[in-house]
């Protein structure tokens, strides 16, 4: 059995106005903790003599609220700071829930989670058990997990709505799903990718309203007689679901040459502009905040540092984070959909959850 060594990938907080060119150094603190166990409103973690066998939780904040995944008891749970519970979806055999809202559905394996403003739950459904190790590509492995799988969505009472696929029926499921996100119109994204190319998927209900394969960009560069082959290795989503921000390292040979930072506006269908190019290969793309702001992290060994710019590429502001990895068997700092930072650290006894500000 393998053991699962602690992790850490880093997220930004909310930059305001008075934020400009300031170096800060944020602090955390608990904003909930969920036990380990098998009652409702707790999360099952196995471990043994040498920390986790395998990873099997997930931990999403959506809407101020706490989305877990839980695939050692093959359930969702949505829990609000205090600990109350809003919903629990998944195998519930023998599981008294009372007065929440629920309801039974055979998952595969869980994956990831998002809350529209409507309190609609969507869920990552993956048609695969977890490897062992627990290790898939968001824990740190550079391999990707192709098996395929669909989105389910359930409303607030627990009632299935529907099940998504590729096209919108669930018929052609997704392969690898890099990310899920829900813009300010409610429409959700899901952006997939292969070993070679990058898809992304707009939906309005169970109507696909937008598709685009990556893969047929041209990002060949020339420089100086040299040829630069660009490679896709991260995309994020404008709130307003109009454009897309496309990170593309430059490679020259297996030599990392530059990275750039591009605008892709959704209704002209190709690149309109450079936004940034990075020449430290550690100072890579993380998200875009409030349709503004470009975080750039960079990780070294317990402190983490964040350049944050704006969409003409000027750094306006330092961002730094003192990580103690004390005695956690895993730990992973997480965005939520406002832009706030928050941070969950497995334990033997539980999933400690901390708010950075």
């Amino acid at each position: 059995m393998k053991r699962i060594i602690p992790l850490l990938l880093i997220v930004p907080f909310i930059l305001t106005d008075c934020a400009f060119w300031k170096s800060t150094t944020l602090s955390a603190k608990r904003y909930a903790f969920v036990r380990s166990g098998s009652k409702p409103g707790q999360v099952m973690i196995k471990t043994d003599e040498y920390g986790l066998e395998d990873l099997t939780i997930g931990v999403s904040v959506s809407k101020k609220k706490i989305c877990i995944a839980d695939n050692e008891l093959h359930r969702v749970q949505v829990i609000k700071p205090d600990g109350d519970i809003e919903l629990m979806v998944g195998s519930l055999k023998n599981v008294k829930t009372g007065d929440i809202p629920s309801e039974n559905f055979n998952f595969g394996t869980i994956g990831y989670i998002i809350m529209d403003d409507d309190d609609n739950v969507y869920i990552q459904n993956k048609f695969s058990k977890i490897r062992e190790g627990g290790r898939d590509k968001d824990s740190g492995s550079d391999s990707i997990d192709v098996s395929p799988s669909y989105i389910v969505k359930f409303n607030k009472s627990g009632e299935l709505q529907y099940t998504l696929g590729q096209k919108g029926a669930p018929d052609t499921p997704f392969s690898h799903i890099e990310r899920l996100y829900v813009d300010s119109n409610d429409r959700l994204f899901v952006i997939s990718r292969s070993m070679d190319s990058w898809s992304v998927f707009r939906f309005n209900g169970k109507n696909r309203d937008y598709y685009v394969n990556l893969g047929t960009l041209n990002l060949q560069e020339r420089e100086e007689g040299n040829v630069y082959e660009g490679k896709i290795d991260n995309v994020r989503i404008f709130s307003s679901g109009d454009k897309l921000l496309i990170s593309v390292s430059y490679y020259h040979g297996l030599r990392l040459k530059y990275i750039k930072i591009f605008e892709f506006p959704i209704q002209e269908g190709k690149i309109a502009k450079n936004i940034m190019t990075i020449p430290d290969p550690k100072n890579v793309l993380f998200d875009i905040i409030d349709d503004k702001y470009i975080y750039l992290w960079n990780v070294n060994n317990d402190q983490v540092k964040f350049e944050v710019a704006n969409l003409d590429g000027t750094i306006v502001n330092n961002v730094y984070l003192n990580i103690e990895n004390k005695r956690n068997y895993y730990s992973r700092i997480i965005l939520d959909d406002a832009g706030r930072i928050y941070s969950y650290n497995i334990l033997r006894s539980g999933v400690d959850i901390l708010k950075w500000e």
